[in-house]
């Protein structure tokens, strides 16, 4: 099924675009307030579940995986690093390289911030349980493996 605008016109690809990017910005902005309990902004949450399940990436594989650009990710992790939430060091194969490492600060921060995510997660999921965004969400799901994508 294709999304539709209000007049149950099928949406344009570059509508579609629009959408989601306001749904992107209005998604960021609700988990920014959820996270704010913690002190903690998106990208340093999204660092830190990243730095979890990369189990000690580098900077480099780090911010491949999160797409934020270099300068960012370095005071993202500037910041954690002084909150004492994770900690660079030398990669044991390549000492030029540095890895970041959770401190257990960190892995409780994330636990407390897992918790908030979780609450927020199902707060948005009753407001996207409608007929429109369930299309918008079958949608955006088939656009992610097609040719824009890769």
């Amino acid at each position: 099924m294709t999304p539709t605008t209000g007049d149950d016109r099928p949406l344009t690809a570059s509508e579609l675009l629009v959408v989601a990017e306001r749904l992107q910005r209005r998604l960021a902005a609700g988990l920014a307030v959820a996270l704010a309990d913690e002190a903690t902004t998106v990208d340093q949450w999204r660092t830190l579940e990243l730095v979890d399940r990369l189990d000690g990436p580098t900077m480099g594989r780090l911010a491949e995986a999160s797409g934020l650009p270099n300068a960012t990710l370095s005071r993202v992790v500037d910041a954690l690093e002084d909150s004492a939430a994770l900690f660079r060091l030398p990669d044991p194969g390549d000492r030029r390289r540095l890895t970041v490492r959770l401190t257990d600060t960190g892995r409780d921060r994330l636990g407390r911030l897992r918790h908030l995510v979780a609450a927020w997660d199902a707060a948005v999921a009753e407001e996207l349980a409608t007929p429109d965004a369930a299309r918008v969400r079958r949608a955006a799901g088939g656009l992610a493996g097609g040719p824009a994508a890769r």
